[in-house]
């Protein structure tokens, strides 16, 4: 059963990246498709009390248990993102190169989701957590 179609609309983004780097901003969900969904934010990182401007798009596709995400930004198009298998607690594991990217998406209600973001690597180490509330 398709859950990403509950979350179509308008969404307010918070993320934190270790709790030193806050994001805020907005965030859309709609039909592009008969099976693909797109998910935009535009958000604002306050990084040493800096604003910079950010865009991010992404496809999403549901397959069986599977929950895909894509970017669709021009220069990563069609990259894959996330892949969360509905039946291991909606848990992606990814590599990048040398760094594992682990995330759980999690739907709280029809009003409130999640994605928690851990990156690992020779030189990374970080933590994202994202929580989307939605908007009227």
């Amino acid at each position: 059963m398709s859950k990403i179609k509950y979350l179509k609309g308008n969404w307010i983004v918070k993320k934190t990246i270790d709790k030193n780097i806050s994001i805020k901003g907005r965030c859309f969900i709609k039909n592009i498709s008969k099976h693909y969904y797109e998910l935009k934010e535009d958000v604002k990182t306050k990084i040493n009390n800096q604003l910079i401007l950010g865009h991010q798009l992404f496809k999403i596709f549901e397959l069986g248990n599977d929950l895909i995400f894509y970017y669709s930004t021009d220069q990563l198009k069609n990259n894959l993102l996330y892949k969360f298998d509905r039946k291991k607690n909606c848990r992606s594991f990814f590599f990048c190169k040398k760094d594992l990217y682990i995330a759980n998406f999690k739907i709280i209600s029809n009003n409130f989701f999640t994605i928690y973001t851990k990156i690992k690597g020779p030189k990374k180490n970080l933590n994202i957590f994202a929580k989307y509330y939605r908007t009227i």
